[in-house]
């Protein structure tokens, strides 16, 4: 029958150095500096697609859109497969990739409604200054000379035109050309 060690006697070797070999250390090192190095490598990834994916929402080159929806389809594709996946990414970083994926979702739909009210604005703004020249009547000049009437006339002119305002695409837009390029990589 064994008996039970008092605290007395368990508590000195609570206290006792652990012996460790060099070679042991430095590989425990070793093994940690290399996790480290892989996890920061995959999170370069992570924070690359989450930059390309905030800042090319609104892009206007082909390339700046290409990377959006890169990006987007890579947030949005649910697969374990792969091991650069988005789900498995989050997974090694542990982060919960619903949850991530959730929030960058929403973060979408609120800036492509302020896009949307600021082409509204845009717009809106371009037919008020199309409309103001013809509300206002132009006085004729006091001398009808030809610089004079040329000089007049050209601002006038200038004033009339709506200013150029580039279409951004719309929700539904991205949403379906997002979807037909997924259909489009899993064929």
């Amino acid at each position: 029958m064994q008996e039970k060690e008092t605290l007395d006697e368990r508590l000195p070797g609570l206290f006792e150095p652990d012996t460790l070999l060099p070679i042991q250390y430095f590989e425990a090192m070793r093994k940690k500096h290399l996790l480290e190095g892989e996890k920061r490598l995959i999170l370069s990834v992570l924070e690359d697609a989450i930059e390309c994916f905030m800042k090319c929402i609104d892009a206007s080159t082909s390339k700046g859109q290409r990377l959006f929806r890169d990006a987007d389809e890579w947030i949005a594709h649910e697969d374990k497969r792969w091991v650069f996946s988005f789900d498995n990414v989050c997974d090694m970083l542990d982060i919960n990739p619903e949850y991530m994926r959730m929030g960058l979702r929403k973060w979408k739909e609120k800036r492509l409604d302020a896009i949307v009210r600021q082409h509204a604005a845009l717009v809106l703004e371009a037919d008020r200054a199309a409309a103001e020249p013809a509300a206002a009547p132009v006085a004729p000049p006091a001398v009808p000379a030809p610089a004079a009437a040329v000089a007049i006339q050209k601002p006038a002119k200038v004033a009339a035109k709506p200013a150029r305002v580039k279409r951004r695409p719309e929700r539904v837009r991205i949403a379906k050309r997002s979807a037909r390029k997924l259909r489009k990589a899993r064929a």
